[in-house]
């Protein structure tokens, strides 16, 4: 017997068919079941769902900034687009609390994400970190005018319109 093929014993073949059969099918010997497809689908869909809303979740918290810390304070948002609100009026002699929120992350190539808020007249220079807040107190003046705030740390600086405000103490 030497020299010729050797054949399979026919239970082999079977048993070897059946395994195929059964990969091809998606199940193991171990398994024995399958699940179905439409239900893979709706877990796939699932699981899809759920990682996007994950991920619109981050996006959207890092695009809203830092939430306020005092609510009491009139909030002020600098951003590589300027400040948010433009100007603020407030009563001569008032004791003043101003919250500045810098809306940037580091990642800004202009000033890494680090603003200012400052009123040379009324000696204030406030400069905020990236996505981050600082609440700090004044008082107005008490005499009436307008006076004139900025940020110089970024985006061109005390030059760019949009980097500049407008604080009326008025009467």
């Amino acid at each position: 017997m030497t020299g010729q093929p050797t054949h399979d014993h026919p239970e082999t073949v079977q048993t070897r068919a059946a395994r195929r059969a059964a990969a091809r099918a998606g199940q193991t010997e171990a398994s024995g079941r399958r699940i179905p497809r439409r239900l893979r689908l709706a877990l796939f869909g699932v699981i899809t769902v759920v990682v996007a809303v994950g991920a619109i979740g981050l996006v959207v918290s890092r695009l809203q900034g830092p939430a306020a810390t005092d609510t009491t304070a009139i909030q002020v948002h600098a951003s590589m687009g300027g400040f948010d609100p433009k100007a603020l009026t407030v009563k001569t002699g008032q004791k003043v609390k101003i919250e500045v929120a810098s809306m940037d992350d580091s990642m800004h190539s202009d000033g890494g994400g680090w603003h200012q808020f400052a009123i040379d007249a009324l000696g204030i220079n406030i400069k905020v970190g990236p996505l981050s807040t600082k609440v700090f107190e004044f008082t107005a003046p008490v005499k009436p005018g307008t006076y004139s705030w900025y940020c110089d740390i970024c985006c061109g600086g005390k030059a760019n319109p949009t980097m500049q405000g407008k604080l009326t103490v008025a009467a």
